[in-house]
């Protein structure tokens, strides 16, 4: 009984309000935007954000001795997390700062689980510039769809 008669107040309530209003009509500036050129804008924001097309991205590069080394991570879980870390330029970077500096570049790969391993790592070693004569290098990979990708390179 006291659902129904809290459903009757309600509408009881919502009925009046809308009654009470006063049709007002406001002119926009002339100089505001049209509603499409406000979608154009909003769709071009859109489509200019650049997303990381993968849920985790590991690259490991060896170099002869031991503090010559260069690695990233980047794993998104609930939270995103990034590491970049060049010892040969001594740049080690975590956080956001990290995931500015890998970002642009992960980016801009469209690899797939199907993708040649040599395709991916000639990628990997031109858009983050790695320079010659590295003694190995390890990318491990996790598409958005679940599948991972591990891949290993020596030279010697």
């Amino acid at each position: 009984m006291k659902k129904l008669w809290s459903i009757g107040l309600a509408g009881t309530v919502i009925l009046i309000s809308a009654c009470a209003q006063e049709d007002e009509t406001v002119e926009e500036p002339a100089d505001a935007p049209s509603m499409e050129e406000n979608e154009a804008a909003e769709s071009d924001s859109e489509e200019k954000a650049p997303t990381i097309p993968y849920i985790k991205f590991d690259l490991e590069v060896d170099y002869e001795g031991t503090e010559n080394d260069f690695e990233l991570e980047y794993e998104v879980d609930k939270n995103v997390e990034a590491v970049y870390e060049d010892q040969r330029n001594a740049l080690t970077l975590a956080g956001d700062d990290a995931y500015q500096e890998i970002e642009p570049v992960l980016s801009e790969f469209d690899f797939t689980a199907d993708t040649p391993d040599e395709e991916i790592v000639q990628a990997v070693i031109e858009k983050f510039e790695i320079e010659e004569g590295f003694d190995s290098i390890e990318i491990e990979v996790a598409f958005e769809d679940g599948t991972e990708k591990e891949i290993e390179q020596t030279n010697e």
